[in-house]
């Protein structure tokens, strides 16, 4: 008896916190937010603001931080602030933060202090210094931070990996580096096809996990290029950037979804890695 009334008090329950929800949700879609389940926790949330909700100001983060429990969140090329990321205090369940290219400085970077569960933050862009440094010396759990393009020492960045000994600190080297193929290296086995974007083919929305392999791309147009890959979501993550004339050497899985595009994030084509090590040519 106790069962069934603990059930049924259990049914009744649920869709009060789904309908509050669901409200907030639909007011972080208004204003350009893409909201996706966080795999493997339930309700909890990835949400992202970068592909159709540039335009998001600091008045807007208020209604992400109502939502709680958003696992990663996505702002880069918005238009918020420092002052914007007060609202981000309350996302204790924060673990990957994207602010590239956007507004904010070392004044916004004290509102991340508490944010604990923080293992991914990406500043590129950004005008930050080594101050915001200092103030990231308590994030324990930080594995991963990226600040190329921004006012950081090589001095400042020794400082903050004494702190946090297990953290990976990118200045630009690991997502830029141009890698030229040597002579006596193994070539590539076959070609990938280049599917162009808008193309009569298209390529899988997202990628699959397969075999180790490595492709390596050749810029043959007249422009600089981005490298992203499709992750398993359908999401697209920023791997490097191409110069025209040049080549980059890329460890990927087969089934992997490569996106590229122009210097600024204008889809050009698409490569699907197969099993074998190829060439993949961004053609003029």
């Amino acid at each position: 008896m106790k069962k069934i009334l603990f059930s049924v008090l259990l049914i009744a329950l649920v869709p009060t916190v789904l309908s509050g929800e669901k409200s907030l949700i639909e007011s972080i879609e208004k204003i350009g937010g893409l909201i996706l389940p966080w795999p493997g926790e339930t309700n909890s949330w990835e949400v992202e603001f970068h592909l159709r909700g540039r335009e998001l100001t600091d008045d807007g983060l208020a209604n992400v931080a109502s939502l709680k429990s958003v696992i990663a969140l996505n702002l880069r090329d918005t238009q918020i602030t420092s002052a914007g990321l007060i609202h981000l205090k309350a996302l204790s369940k924060l673990k990957r933060l994207h602010l590239e290219r956007t507004k904010i400085d070392d004044s916004g970077i004290n509102h991340l202090a508490g944010l604990q569960n923080l293992e991914y933050l990406n500043l590129y862009g950004t005008k930050i210094t080594d101050k915001a440094l200092d103030q990231l010396k308590d994030l324990k759990n930080l594995k991963q931070l990226y600040v190329w393009q921004t006012e950081v020492t090589d001095a400042g960045v020794e400082e903050l990996e004494k702190s946090l000994p297990n953290l990976k600190v990118v200045r630009g080297i690991d997502l830029s580096k141009i890698v030229i193929v040597k002579k006596t290296e193994t070539k590539p086995q076959e070609n990938l096809k280049w599917l162009p974007e808008g193309g009569p083919e298209k390529p899988p929305s997202k990628s699959k996990t397969g075999s180790f392999t490595i492709i390596t791309f050749q810029n043959k147009s007249n422009k600089n290029t981005q490298l992203y890959w499709i992750d398993y979501g359908g999401s697209k993550k920023l791997y490097g950037e191409i110069a025209k004339g040049q080549e980059r050497k890329q460890n990927t899985y087969s089934d992997a979804v490569w996106l590229i595009t122009d210097d600024k994030e204008k889809p050009l084509g698409y490569f699907v890695a197969g099993t074998k090590e190829a060439l993949a040519i961004i053609p003029k």
